[in-house]
């Protein structure tokens, strides 16, 4: 490997990013639905499931945020989020709030459980786990730094690929997972993969990106195998 790609590498290893990476289930389920979930939500006493097209939306996904080993910092003032999708189908390029929904809570004061709704997904509890090293994919790498030697070269090339860890399940933080193109570094903060415990998949094993603006407005992404 030449000098110049070594060192591109090198720059690259000081990107690396901290996230937190969710499992479903493997131990007993709490009894307390203030925690990170699969498949169950909260919310405050007034609210109901969220619609779209007529029907009731469930509840994907449910983060509490003191749970995390790893806060990005579009969460700091976020307690527990909740990301809900509808039963129809994937609601690609719609806006939030049209097929899919995240309410944030400052506080779990006052939350309580959502009323159950028939979904595909099996519920499951979440177990987080902190990783420190978490690269980009090849189109992501080079927002941070040009490639070009790497580009040029087997050795560098293979060790892009080999050498760096891509964590492409459901996870806090990190690097977007590429699957087909680059997903946007820009605002990312969160992502859902395809997880087979859990009875959930985005189209072919696919992911899907959440993306929160500094103004605190959302959007989201999804790339399939």
């Amino acid at each position: 490997m030449n000098p110049a790609a070594r060192a591109e590498l090198d720059q690259l290893r000081l990107a690396l990013r901290s996230a937190s990476l969710g499992t479903a289930g493997g131990f007993r389920p709490p009894q307390d639905p203030l925690t990170s979930w699969f498949g169950r939500g909260v919310g405050l006493p007034h609210e109901t499931l969220p619609e779209f097209e007529g029907s009731a939306m469930f509840p994907l996904l449910q983060i509490r945020v003191s749970e995390l080993p790893f806060v990005p910092e579009q969460l700091r003032d976020v307690a527990l989020l909740v990301l809900f999708q509808n039963l129809s189908r994937h609601p690609f390029d719609l806006p939030h709030g049209e097929g899919w929904l995240i309410r944030e809570y400052a506080s779990v004061d006052g939350l309580v459980a959502l009323p159950g709704v028939a979904h595909p997904c099996r519920p499951f509890p979440i177990r987080w786990t902190r990783v420190d090293d978490d690269a980009p994919g090849w189109e992501g790498a080079w927002e941070i730094v040009g490639l070009t030697a790497v580009n040029g070269g087997e050795a560098a090339s293979d060790a892009f690929f080999d050498d760096f860890s891509r964590h492409i399940g459901t996870k806090v933080g990190g690097y977007p997972y590429e699957i087909q193109h680059g997903a946007g570094l820009h605002d990312f903060v969160f992502q859902v993969g395809s997880e087979e415990k859990v009875g959930w998949m985005w189209g072919d094993n696919g992911v899907g990106y959440f993306y929160r603006s500094s103004d605190g407005q959302w959007r989201w992404e999804c790339q399939f195998y």
